[in-house]
């Protein structure tokens, strides 16, 4: 019997999987906009300094294949290793507030990492404790919740680092707190080992033959790899367009945490339950190219001018895509992956995902020397286009077998009312 339908193990998945979502919506703005902000702001930090600190989620996505073996190999609960990574990245959180800009770099890579790096664990564990069918919306709402916590939370540090720039440690000694007790509430999330495969080794590396194997999971990759290249290189620029003086803003340190984080926040909180219900009920294509869609109007509208309409517009877009990628790119590969390899499948998109998040705000802050921003960002938007391009056959297939589908349906109700 699965574990979804024991009614006490749903129950106690998803208060503890609430109580999760307030340390992680503490730590989200951090990732997000705080870090890169204190970077630019406090050390007046040089481009490599602020992409090594942009690409710690793509160090931990990178090295989610990895962990998953090892987890894979170990035999334990999953959670187990997710709490003690956690661990890790509060005291990487406390180096990085240590006061020197090597510190500063280190910890945050390795506490953003940590975070980055239990997907494919956590994406198994939903999939075990939530009935498929609820799966969509039963995340959402700890997603909700992380979102709310980190509007409310990056409001406070954005006028926290505008007040008291010189204090910018605190922000990180407390973020550290609770990145303790998201340790121990990993450890409270009902989880067991990952099930061994026959015919499936152990690897280090991700499953690649899986490419060779299933013509749909490449085709998402490839889509979704032309999409996040564009979306994560833009991503850091936020802050930098909105901070450098030579972009015609020079906004504040508060100003920018609430157009890089409280509004796109706000914005997907208010959106997520939509998108659980497009999730559990609608085609996983065409979901995906509207969203693709909404992620390239916010780049129209953020970075085609400095006006505070523009700016406001693009972030609440922003928020508009970010709530339906952020559960897509989380659960997606439960509709695609065969019983059991789930974290394989999910370990091989973070792979992909770490490659363009690490490289994407290199080449980002690489070409800005020598192109404008607005260009770069005309090349991201584009990119995204491509990507729904790329998936538009399949979107259309799966309209028509939805379709074939439903007349079938229809047909076999019609005959049993005889």
């Amino acid at each position: 019997m699965p574990a979804y339908d024991e009614p006490g193990v749903v129950r106690r998945a998803q208060v503890v999987d609430l109580a999760r979502a307030v340390p992680l919506g503490v730590l989200l703005p951090l990732e997000t906009s705080v870090l890169l902000t204190i970077a630019v702001k406090h050390f007046d930090a040089s481009w490599w300094e602020k992409w090594l600190v942009a690409a710690g989620n793509g160090v931990g996505l990178l090295a989610a294949p990895l962990i998953t073996s090892l987890a894979r190999r170990r035999g334990r609960p999953v959670m187990l290793q997710a709490g003690l990574l956690a661990a890790v990245g509060a005291v990487g959180l406390l180096l990085a507030a240590a006061g020197s800009m090597p510190a500063f770099v280190v910890g945050s890579v390795i506490a953003i990492a940590t975070v980055n790096v239990v997907y494919p664990l956590t994406t198994a564990t939903y999939e075990r404790n939530f009935p498929p069918t609820e799966l969509g919306r039963r995340v959402g709402w700890g997603m909700s919740l992380k979102v709310l916590v980190s509007a409310v939370v990056g409001l406070g540090m954005g006028w926290f680092l505008t007040e008291y720039p010189d204090r910018w440690w605190v922000i990180l000694a407390v973020a550290a707190v609770f990145g303790a007790v998201l340790a121990l509430l990993n450890l409270q999330v009902p989880s067991e080992p990952l099930a061994r495969v026959e015919g499936v080794g152990t690897t280090a590396l991700p499953h690649f033959h899986l490419l060779r194997e299933d013509r749909r999971l490449t085709l998402v990759l490839a889509a979704w790899m032309l999409m996040g290249f564009g979306n994560l290189m833009l991503l850091p620029l936020r802050v930098e367009y909105l901070a450098q003086p030579r972009y015609g803003i020079n906004a504040t340190a508060g100003l920018i945490v609430v157009l890089t984080v409280v509004i796109p926040s706000a914005v997907r909180l208010a959106s997520m339950p939509v998108f659980g219900f497009v999730f559990d009920r609608l085609r996983f294509f065409t979901a995906r190219i509207i969203v693709n869609l909404v992620f390239a109007l916010y780049v129209a509208a953020f970075f085609t001018g400095t006006g505070m309409t523009g700016l406001v517009a693009g972030a609440v877009l922003l928020g508009i895509g970010s709530a339906g990628g952020d559960l897509m790119w989380s659960l997606w590969v439960t509709k695609f992956s065969p019983p059991g390899r789930t974290a394989d499948y999910m370990g091989l998109h973070t792979f992909f995902t770490g490659i363009r998040a690490f490289l994407a705000p290199l080449i980002g802050f690489a070409v800005l020397g020598h192109v404008s921003l607005g260009l770069v960002a005309v090349g991201a938007a584009a990119l995204m286009v491509v990507s729904s391009l790329v998936l538009a056959p399949e979107a259309r297939a799966e309209w028509r077998e939805g379709t074939a589908a439903d007349d079938s349906a229809g047909l076999a109700t019609v005959t049993a009312g005889r």
